[in-house]
C-alpha cells in the first residue's frame, strides 16, 4: 500500500511538471519555432537576396500592401536608411530602403534578418513557416544582429517580447 502511495505521489508529481513544461512552450511556441530551426542547421546559409523564396516576397509584399524590395551587400550604394525619399526625374535615387544581413531557409521554413531606416536603424528579424501551417513572426531590435550566434542569443533571450505574429 505504501509503494502504491509513494507510485501515485512520483506520476502525479511528473505530470503536473509535464504540464507546466507544455504550457511554458505554448507560450514561447513561437519563439521556440525560429529557435529550433537556427539550431537544427537544416538549412542553406546566403547573403544574396536572390536567396529569398519567391512565397517570402509574397507573403511579405501582401501584408505590407507593397512590393517588399531589399537591397543587399552588392548594392550597398543603392541604399539609404533615412525617412527622406530624393527623387530624380520622379524616381527614387534609393531604390533601397532594407538592407540584407542573411537569410536561412529550408524547404519548409526562413528566417530573414535585415536592418531597415525610418526613425533609427533597427534589425528585423522575420521568421516564416509554411508547414504544418504558415505562421510569420516578425521580430525588431536596435541591436545589430548580423551573424547566426547574435540572432541565436536575442531568441533567447526575447522569448515572448517585441514580435508580432501574422
Amino acid at each position: 500500500m505504501v509503494k502504491l502511495c509513494i507510485l501515485g505521489c512520483f506520476l502525479y508529481g511528473s505530470c503536473s511538471k509535464s504540464q507546466e513544461g507544455s504550457n511554458q512552450d505554448k507560450q514561447t511556441g513561437i519563439q521556440n519555432d525560429a529557435l529550433r530551426f537556427l539550431n537544427s542547421k537544416q538549412y542553406r546559409f546566403s547573403t544574396s537576396k536572390v536567396d529569398i523564396p519567391t512565397v517570402v516576397i509574397d507573403r511579405m509584399s501582401h501584408r505590407n500592401k507593397q512590393l517588399f524590395v531589399i537591397g543587399d551587400s552588392s548594392e550597398i550604394e543603392k541604399i539609404s536608411f533615412s525617412d527622406a525619399r530624393l527623387l530624380q526625374n520622379g524616381k527614387d535615387i534609393y531604390p533601397y530602403h532594407r538592407l540584407l544581413h542573411f537569410v536561412i531557409v529550408n524547404k519548409d521554413q526562413c528566417l530573414l534578418v535585415y536592418s531597415q531606416g525610418g526613425i533609427g536603424r533597427h534589425t528585423v528579424v522575420e521568421y516564416l513557416q509554411n508547414k504544418p501551417h504558415f505562421k510569420q513572426v516578425v521580430y525588431t531590435t536596435g541591436h545589430i544582429l548580423a551573424d547566426t550566434n547574435s540572432i541565436r542569443e536575442f531568441l533567447k533571450s526575447n522569448p515572448q517580447s517585441n514580435f508580432v505574429t501574422y
